[in-house]
């Protein structure tokens, strides 16, 4: 009888219609690198979560664009352009592209948009957008790196950071730049880490043969602020104390500046060139070291790969690197950026084989939970659930 009772009163109940899902867009137009790769594995995740409805907003020449394709998610996707010549060309298409692109947001009733990475083409397209859809920007550095720091980039970046409602930082460092510098809202920026790129195979630290020298990594754009020089005199170092050591520069970029630095060291191999997607994973191959000896940085993908695969890793104490490498865990942070410090970290892990081996499992272990894009993805469900317009934000 009791349980009769029960169903009766459950069914003069009204019904409960299930909430809505929210709608959501993410959008990012570059074509190749970190930027894109970071952008799928989210998308990935987040499709998972069943409170939300993904739109994808891209541009057909991306490297991965068949990827995305098949991840079934609708979309709006444009050409953008492959090289300077053509993105000249591409320029009078912009307010057209801006017309279409919120367009297609007010068509399908989209409240949130997420954009995965700055893009020379958001500032003008930000321009005039609806004031009731919030704007989530990811914010990778909190200001151009050095070499990239011309002042229209510094504006244009300081742009996007006003006209967002919320902003999500990869690290602890960006937080707290965006919030000192910028003066941005502290309640509206959350961190969610840069996830692992699984570029690389994963892999069980394992012992170096008898007489193999120790291989060291920097792998990356060839820029002033990754300090390229700096590894190179460390190295110098390394390698007057009789360490068994090489090293492999792979990257795209100006080698012209380390050149008469390169020409007097043994054991360099130097790849100058833009490594293809799909060739990733064969450039940490055999690698017992990665190297970030950068000058200043918020983070490094790179290392988001490295310690997937296994590899522990040596940075310099800049930015958020710390934040990456865990000292004595994941890897070695140095004393400082100076040359002899990144030889000191360095010799640590040369030479001390367990400490490299145990580093390389924690990395690994690492990557796999905080740094796993389920859990990046939850933190981003979270916040794409309750994000809502704020009323004071710059607006175009």
């Amino acid at each position: 009888m009791t349980e009769m009772l029960s169903t009766q009163t459950s069914l003069s109940e009204p019904l409960r219609s299930p909430s809505p899902r929210r709608k959501v867009l993410i959008w990012h137009w570059g074509r190749r690198g970190g930027g894109v790769r970071y952008t799928y594995e989210l998308v990935r995740e987040l499709k998972k979560h069943s409170e939300l409805e993904l739109h994808l907003s891209l541009s057909r020449q991306g490297d991965i664009i068949a990827d995305f394709d098949a991840l079934g998610l609708p979309g709006y996707h444009i050409d953008t352009y492959t090289d300077v010549f053509s993105a000249m060309l591409a320029l009078p298409r912009v307010p057209i592209v801006r017309r279409r692109f919120w367009r297609y947001v007010r068509e399908h009733n989209i409240s949130v948009v997420v954009c995965t990475m700055s893009h020379l083409w958001n500032v003008p397209t930000l321009w005039r957008r609806p004031r009731d859809v919030a704007y989530v920007f990811v914010l990778h550095d909190p200001k151009p790196h050095a070499g990239d720091d011309i002042a229209i980039r510094k504006w244009m970046l300081d742009t996007e950071i006003a006209a967002s409602d919320g902003i999500v930082a990869l690290t602890e460092y960006t937080q707290k730049s965006v919030i000192t510098n910028n003066s941005f809202p502290a309640e509206r920026v959350w961190i969610a880490p840069l996830g692992i790129f699984p570029y690389a195979e994963t892999r069980s630290p394992t012992s170096t043969p008898t007489g193999r020298r120790i291989q060291l990594l920097f792998f990356g754009r060839l820029l002033p602020y990754k300090g390229l020089d700096i590894l190179l005199d460390a190295y110098k170092i390394l390698k007057r104390q009789g360490k068994a050591v090489e090293l492999r520069i792979i990257g795209p970029g100006d080698i012209e500046p380390y050149r008469a630095q390169i020409a007097g060291l043994e054991d360099v191999f130097v790849d100058n060139r833009w490594i293809p997607e799909e060739d990733v994973g064969s450039v940490f191959e055999g690698i017992d070291i990665v190297v970030a000896p950068y000058r200043g940085a918020s983070q490094s993908a790179v290392l988001a790969t490295s310690g997937a695969a296994g590899i522990p890793a040596v940075v310099t104490p800049v930015g958020g690197l710390a934040e990456q490498v865990l000292h004595e865990q994941t890897g070695l942070v140095a004393a400082d950026s100076t040359p002899a410090a990144l030889a000191a970290a360095l010799g640590r892990l040369v030479d001390d084989e367990a400490l490299r081996l145990r580093c390389g499992a924690a990395a690994k272990a690492h990557a796999m939970s905080e740094l796993s894009w389920s859990a990046i993805a939850a933190k981003f469900a979270s916040i794409l659930a309750s994000i809502t317009p704020r009323q004071n934000r710059e607006t175009q």
